[in-house]
C-alpha cells in the first residue's frame, strides 16, 4: 500500500500525535508553559486534548458521504452560476501558493456549495474550519474526516487551545493546504456582511511573521442567493427568537427545507490578496497603522463588495421597501423598478440575471417566484393585479434587498447630505453638504465598508453627478436643492437606511435615559431596545420593523463606544450626559431627514399618477 493511501486511511488520533511530535509545535508548549507557569506535562496533556478535538483527514468515503450525501442535501435547491475565468484563474493562483478562501456567510449550504463549485473545476478540496456546534454525531464524524476542523466556538481566555489552533493552522498551510473559514463569525441574520472577525487571521499572520509559511492569498468569496428557504428563521431569530439547536432533529427538518428549487447561487470570487504584501506594505507606512490585521480583513470585505452580484428580487424588494405598504400595480412596480435598474447599468454593477427585469414578462417572474415564498403579496382577484410586500414579511424582503445594498449606500448619503444642509448665510452649501456627507459615513462605519475619505468623496462626487450633472450650480438653496432631488431619475435614502438609523435610534435613545454611574450591560441593553423598539413601530413613531435587529442593535453599540460614550470617565459625567443626548440627537435628526427623502418621493408618485 503506497504512502498516499496509508496518508488518507490514517486515524485523526494519529494525524494529531505526529502534530504534536513536531519540534515547533513542542517549542511552542514549553514556552507557553514558562509563560502560564505551569508544568509542561499539564499543558501538554490539555494541548493532546485540544489538537485531537480539531485535528482532522480527508478519509475517501467521507469525503463521498460530505460530497454526494450531505452535498445534495443542501445544493440542490439552487442552480448554481460561477464565471468560468474567475475559477481559471484559482487555479494558475493555486500552483504556486496556498488559497485562504473568505466567502461571505448566509446559509448552512454555502460549504457545500463551495466545495461542488472547486470539485467540479478541479481544484483542491479546502479545509473549512467551523463551529462545533455542527459536531453531533453523524454529522460532525463525517466533516471530521472529510477536511472539516470544527473549532469551540468560543475560547478567549483559553490560552492553550488558542496555541493548538494557532499552530494547527500553521501546520496546514505550511504544507500547502487550501483553508476556508467564515470571517463574519456567523450567519448573517440581515443579508449583509457582517463587521469580521479577526482571530483566525492573526493566526495567519502570526504565521508568515514565524516563518512558518512564506505566503498565502486571501481570497474573497462572494456567495448570494436569488432566495433562501430559511431565510424565515434568520430574521425572526434576528427580531429576537431563539435559535434552534444544531442536531439530528434540526438536520432532518434542514435537509427537508431545501428539497424545493428556489433560484440561483451565484458565486464569485474577488481578486486575491497577498498576506505577506500586505504585511510588507505594513512595514513600509509610518507607525505600521495602514495595514494591521483590521484593515487586511476590511480590504477583503470591500473586495467581496466589489463582485457581489445585484440579482432581480434584490432590486425587486429595494424597490418595494419604499412605498408606505401600499399595493402597486404592475406598471407601478415597473416604474420604480427601471430607473435602478437603469443605474446599476450606469455604474456597471455585477448582476445576477438583472436583465430579467428589463421586460414585463420578466419582473412578474421575479414577482411571482417572491409571492411563492411568501414575501410578496399578490392581489390578482381585482380589476387589476397589484403588489406589495406581505405584512409580517419586512425583515424577510430587507435581508434579499441587503445583498445589494452596499451599492447604493452612496447614493443615499449624496441625497440626504443634499437635503440637510441649513442654508445658513454664512456657510458655504457646498462644504455643508461635504460635512454631512462625512458625519454619515461615520455614523454607519459599523454597518458598511467605506473607502478612504479621499476616495469617498470621489464615490459621492459621481453619485451626485448622476443625480444631477449640474448639481453644483443647484445646492444654493433650499428651494435649488429640494427642485434637483424632485427631478432625480429617483430616489433612494428611504429604501436604504432608514432600518439602520431608527435601529441606532432606539439604541442612542436608551443609552440617553441610563444613570451615569450604572455601568452598560450589553446585552440587557440589547433586550430593552427589542421591547423599546416594538413600542415605537406600534405608535409609529417608527416605521420600519427590519429595524427590531440584534444584529443592528450591537453595531449601534460598537459606535457608541467608539464615541466613548459606554463609560464614565472620571469627572466627566457632565460631559458624557450631553454627549450621549447629542448622540440621540443626532440620530433622531437623521431619521427625520430620510422621512423628508420619503415624502420627497411620495409626492413625485403622487405627481406621476395624476
Amino acid at each position: 500500500m503506497n504512502a498516499d493511501v496509508l496518508a488518507v486511511l490514517r486515524s485523526r488520533k494519529s494525524y494529531a500525535r505526529e502534530v504534536l511530535a513536531t519540534d515547533r509545535f513542542r517549542k511552542q508548549l514549553a514556552l507557553l508553559a514558562k509563560r502560564l507557569k505551569l508544568a509542561l506535562e499539564q499543558v501538554e496533556r490539555e494541548a493532546t486534548i485540544g489538537l485531537e478535538e480539531i485535528v482532522t483527514v480527508q478519509n475517501p468515503m467521507y469525503t463521498a458521504m460530505f460530497d454526494y450525501g450531505l452535498g445534495p442535501m443542501h445544493t440542490r435547491a439552487w442552480t448554481l452560476e460561477v464565471d468560468p475565468r474567475e475559477l481559471q484563474q484559482l487555479r494558475r493562483l493555486n500552483v504556486k501558493n496556498p488559497l485562504v478562501f473568505l466567502p461571505t456567510h448566509r446559509s448552512y449550504a454555502d460549504a457545500f456549495i463551495l466545495t461542488k463549485v472547486l470539485r467540479e473545476n478541479g481544484l483542491p478540496r479546502n479545509h473549512i474550519l467551523g463551529g462545533n456546534n455542527l459536531g453531533f454525531f453523524p454529522l460532525g464524524t463525517i466533516i471530521r474526516r472529510s477536511g472539516g476542523v470544527l473549532v469551540r466556538r468560543s475560547f478567549k481566555d483559553d490560552e492553550i487551545y488558542k496555541l493548538v489552533v494557532r499552530e494547527y493552522l500553521g501546520f496546514l498551510v505550511a504544507q500547502g493546504r487550501n483553508l476556508e473559514w467564515y470571517m463574519e463569525g456567523g450567519r448573517s441574520r440581515t443579508g449583509k456582511l457582517r463587521p469580521p472577525k479577526y482571530g483566525l487571521l492573526r493566526y495567519l499572520v502570526d504565521a508568515i511573521e514565524s516563518g512558518v509559511a512564506k505566503d498565502m492569498l486571501l481570497m474573497p468569496v462572494s456567495i448570494t442567493y436569488d432566495q433562501l428557504h430559511e431565510v424565515g428563521v434568520m430574521a425572526a431569530e434576528e427580531a429576537g427568537s431563539a435559535k434552534t439547536k444544531e442536531g439530528l432533529r434540526w438536520l432532518a427538518g434542514y435537509a427537508r427545507g431545501q428539497q424545493k428549487w428556489i433560484g440561483t447561487a451565484f458565486v464569485h470570487f474577488g481578486e486575491a490578496l497577498s498576506l505577506r504584501e500586505a504585511l510588507q506594505r505594513a512595514d513600509s507606512e509610518v507607525e505600521g497603522k495602514q495595514w494591521t490585521v483590521e484593515k487586511i480583513a476590511f480590504e477583503v470585505f470591500q473586495r467581496i463588495n466589489r463582485v457581489t452580484p445585484v440579482t432581480a428580487p434584490a432590486l425587486v424588494t429595494l424597490a418595494l421597501l419604499g412605498v408606505r405598504d401600499r399595493a402597486l400595480t404592475l406598471l407601478e412596480v415597473s416604474g420604480l423598478v427601471q430607473p435602478l435598474l437603469e443605474f446599476a447599468r450606469q455604474r456597471g454593477l455585477p448582476s445576477g440575471q438583472l436583465e430579467s427585469l428589463s421586460d414585463d414578462a420578466g419582473l412578474l417572474r421575479t414577482l411571482h417566484a417572491l409571492s411563492k415564498s411568501g414575501v410578496v403579496r399578490c392581489h390578482e382577484s381585482g380589476a387589476e393585479a397589484v403588489y406589495g410586500i406581505n405584512p409580517g414579511q419586512h425583515s424577510v424582503a430587507a435581508f434579499y434587498r441587503n445583498s445589494a445594498i452596499h451599492w447604493f449606500v452612496n447614493r443615499a448619503i449624496a441625497e440626504l447630505a443634499l437635503l440637510s444642509v441649513d442654508g445658513s448665510i454664512d456657510s458655504d452649501p457646498v462644504q455643508q453638504a461635504w460635512d454631512r456627507a462625512f458625519a454619515l459615513r461615520d455614523l454607519l462605519k459599523f454597518d458598511f465598508f467605506f473607502s478612504d475619505r479621499q476616495t469617498f468623496r470621489e464615490e459621492i462626487k459621481l453619485e451626485a453627478s448622476l443625480l444631477d450633472p449640474d448639481f453644483r450650480e443647484h445646492v444654493a438653496t433650499l428651494k435649488s436643492r429640494r427642485q434637483l432631488l424632485r427631478k432625480a431619475p429617483f430616489l433612494i435614502a428611504h429604501r436604504v437606511l432608514p432600518a439602520f438609523l431608527e435601529a441606532y435610534f432606539i439604541v442612542a435613545d436608551r443609552l440617553a435615559l441610563r444613570p451615569l454611574d450604572q455601568a452598560i450591560d450589553k446585552n440587557a441593553l440589547v433586550e430593552e431596545c427589542f421591547g423599546v423598539g416594538r413600542q415605537y413601530l406600534l405608535q409609529h413613531r417608527l416605521h420600519n420593523p427590519e429595524a427590531i435587529s440584534r444584529e443592528l442593535y450591537q453595531n449601534a453599540l460598537k459606535l457608541a463606544d467608539n464615541r466613548g460614550l459606554l463609560k464614565v470617565q472620571e469627572g466627566a459625567s457632565g460631559d458624557l450626559a450631553q454627549r450621549r443626548r447629542a448622540f440621540a440627537d443626532e440620530l433622531e435628526t437623521a431619521v427625520k431627514n430620510v422621512a423628508a427623502i420619503d415624502d420627497l418621493e411620495q409626492s413625485r408618485l403622487k405627481a406621476d399618477i395624476g
